[in-house]
């Protein structure tokens, strides 16, 4: 059943090898053989079957350090840097109509957007 969600917590970038792409990192984590019957690549299939532990921005994938729930109204995209090196994310979506991860990538874009006209 679809209802709005909202989410609150801190994203960590999770460090690859010498010279290991996305694909090879995602297979290092599954570790397993990858499911062809559902899965074009590692990468879809950590998505899938790691989706409240892992999300991916860009070619950098992100470990969920903390998520709490939180009473939902509205949508909010939210995500700033951490003194430890961690991300903070606040979102809250409607989840018949946005993923966590697509929301995850709405507050990144909204993120960089505020760079571009604050600087910061």
């Amino acid at each position: 059943m679809s209802e709005t969600v909202y989410y609150k917590g801190k994203l960590k970038d999770v460090v690859r090898l010498d010279n290991e792409t996305l694909e090879e990192q995602c297979k290092r984590i599954i570790n397993c053989e990858l499911d062809d019957d559902y899965y074009k690549t590692f990468k879809e299939m950590l998505l899938d079957e790691y989706y409240d532990k892992y999300v991916i921005y860009g070619d950098i994938l992100y470990s969920i350090v903390e998520k709490i729930s939180l009473d939902a109204d509205g949508s909010i995209f939210n995500m700033s840097n951490d003194d430890d090196g961690t991300l903070n994310f606040e979102v809250r979506y409607y989840n018949g109509g946005c993923s966590f991860d697509e929301a995850i990538e709405c507050a990144f874009e909204r993120k960089e957007m505020l760079k571009d006209v604050f600087g910061n």
